[in-house]
């Protein structure tokens, strides 16, 4: 079991990694910090990944004896895995989204919206994915050899690896949503209403492998189903990128003129900031290379959500001091000649 666990720590690592590449680069505007993704990727592939063995265990210990039936048989470990799993496992990722809104409603504010919360689910989602494939094909080529650990490797991560991140997304972007409003109300009903689309979608991929495989018919309609919820989950995250956008100009429309030039607003909110490493093609050609140009971008964009959380109602010292700094490290950028972009 162990050349098990390291041949999928070998192989599942970089693809794990470049979905999170792939989710990662459609935050183009105000980009999450890495160190705040990292903590979240641990959360799930380490704190997640615990809750939900010692929870599924348990879950399991109450069904053998409800059912009457022993721990290893059929029946239990298809009921574990179809009623039990779902509730733990997305309540133990869930957490750690409440954990990081905590944070970043006392100190943090790096939650801005439903994008954000969406893109911390997908990652929490995609440290549970690497723990969890890696026992799976331990298992498998403890059982079949290298033949075993193919099979679970390209069956699991390679055309369902997206699986978790959409689940627990679901969770993020009612996170996200709460920290939007100032709704009392809503700020309760969209975390639960996000946890409970995650729980409902992982008891439909796990109910389709476990009692309705038969034949492997489950299988098939698990990744008809899933690859289109994963096409799904990519145009969600596109269109609340589309929306950030949105934000960034409304919010720097007004400063044309005064802290930026009207091409440093277009360059910044062209569609064309969605395409791989255009933006970091387009700040190369600066004046001052593309580190000073990209510091004056974000701190554009910043500043436009900034403005965003006054549009809601926010107020207060700490948010007038970060839009004071904001404004001063612009206009200092653009006495040291700092352009978003070739001139």
């Amino acid at each position: 079991m162990i050349v098990g666990w390291f041949l999928g720590l070998l192989f599942i690592s970089p693809l794990v990694f470049i979905y999170f590449l792939i989710i990662k680069g459609v935050d183009r505007y105000e980009p999450e910090p890495w160190w705040l993704l990292t903590m979240a990727f641990f959360w799930g592939a380490v704190g997640a990944t615990t809750v939900a063995i010692v929870g599924n265990e348990i879950g399991m210990g109450a069904l053998t004896a409800a059912l009457g039936s022993p721990s290893n048989s059929a029946i239990v470990n298809k009921s574990t895995a179809t009623f039990i799993a779902p509730l733990v496992e997305e309540s133990a990722k869930g957490f750690g989204l409440l954990i990081i809104w905590t944070l970043s409603a006392l100190w943090l504010k790096e939650i801005d919206g439903a994008l954000d919360g969406a893109i911390y689910g997908g990652v929490i989602g995609l440290g549970f994915t690497l723990t969890e494939d890696i026992l799976y094909v331990g298992a498998a080529t403890a059982k079949g050899g290298l033949a075993g650990f193919t099979m679970v490797f390209i069956m699991r991560t390679v055309m369902a690896g997206l699986g978790h991140a959409s689940f627990t997304a679901m969770t993020g972007l009612g996170v996200g949503i709460a920290n939007e409003t100032r709704n009392p109300l809503i700020k309760i009903i969209a975390p639960i209403g996000g946890w409970m689309c995650a729980v409902g979608l992982h008891f439909l991929h796990n109910l389709l492998v476990t009692f309705l495989m038969d034949g492997g018919v489950g299988l098939v309609m698990k990744y008809l189903v899933f690859w289109t919820f994963d096409i799904l989950f990519f145009v969600l995250l596109y269109a609340l990128a589309v929306r950030d956008r949105s934000i960034v100009m409304r919010g720097l429309v007004d400063e044309v003129g005064r802290l930026l030039h009207p091409r440093e607003l277009e360059r910044t909110t062209s569609y064309k900031m969605f395409l791989p490493l255009w933006n970091v093609f387009a700040l190369m050609k600066s004046p001052q290379g593309y580190w000073p140009s990209r510091r004056k971008q974000l701190d554009l964009v910043e500043l436009a959500m900034v403005k965003n959380r006054r549009r809601r109602g926010e107020s207060g010292s700490v948010l007038d001091a970060r839009e004071q700094k904001l404004r001063a490290e612009v206009a200092q950028a653009n006495q040291a000649g700092v352009f978003v972009g070739e001139r």
